[in-house]
């Protein structure tokens, strides 16, 4: 009977890579923001809460939940922070 390794490399679970692309781009508004490019910021700040938003309906651990409601308000405010202080959106 042959060897079967059994740690394989798997690809990760599709909820896993929405939660991760909520905090990157959670990220990337903030640096944004900070950077004064609030039409940007304010672009990726509405992807961000647009990615959370789905995140939050095909996750199916606690944890993956945390990470996508931190980041989904971080963008919430985010947006509401770039869009108050001068983006012409």
């Amino acid at each position: 009977m042959p060897h079967v390794a059994t740690h394989r490399l798997h690809a990760p679970a599709a909820d896993r890579v929405w939660a991760t692309a909520t905090l990157v781009l959670a990220g990337l508004a903030l640096v944004l923001a900070l950077a004064e490019q609030y039409d940007a910021g304010a672009l990726v700040a509405a992807v961000c809460v647009l990615t959370g938003g789905w995140s939050m309906l095909i996750s199916r651990t606690i944890t993956e939940r945390f990470e996508t409601v931190s980041g989904t308000v971080l963008g919430g405010v985010l947006l509401a922070v770039c869009l108050a202080y001068g983006s012409g959106l």
